[in-house]
């Protein structure tokens, strides 16, 4: 018997394990349970471990959701230009609510950061 199960988290062990062998679903519904602290322990840097490995496998819910932690800076040091990086990703991919996150960074970000990452995208784009 391992930790997660001596603390009554045997269905997160299960989570995990499928998780740790690249389910992407599995990665993204950890990264759930870890950031809302149910049926696991609220844990920010687990939550955006499992977001990361979610969203470098294309998952356009967990490049959102993991873009929101770094544009608000929830557990996370506060990064526009990587949440920027996150929506773009999930925008590209159809995601309504990320095309509203790269506004809203483009708004409120101190304008030298707006700045450099609407030179940066106008870049990517020629």
């Amino acid at each position: 018997m391992d930790i997660l199960e001596l603390a009554g988290y045997a269905p997160l062990k299960q989570l995990m394990e499928s998780a740790q062998a690249g389910d992407v679903n599995a990665q993204y519904n950890l990264g759930v349970l870890y950031f809302e602290g149910k049926d696991a322990p609220q844990d920010y840097m687990e939550a955006a471990k499992w977001y990361g490995a979610a969203a470098d496998q294309g998952d356009k819910q967990a490049q959102f959701n993991l873009g929101l932690m770094f544009y608000r800076g929830i557990g996370l040091p506060q990064n526009y230009e990587y949440a920027y990086q996150l929506f773009e990703q999930a925008a590209n991919q159809g995601d309504e609510r990320a095309r509203l996150g790269m506004s809203a960074i483009l708004t409120e970000a101190p304008p030298d950061i707006a700045a450099k990452i609407k030179s940066i995208s106008h870049n990517q784009l020629n």
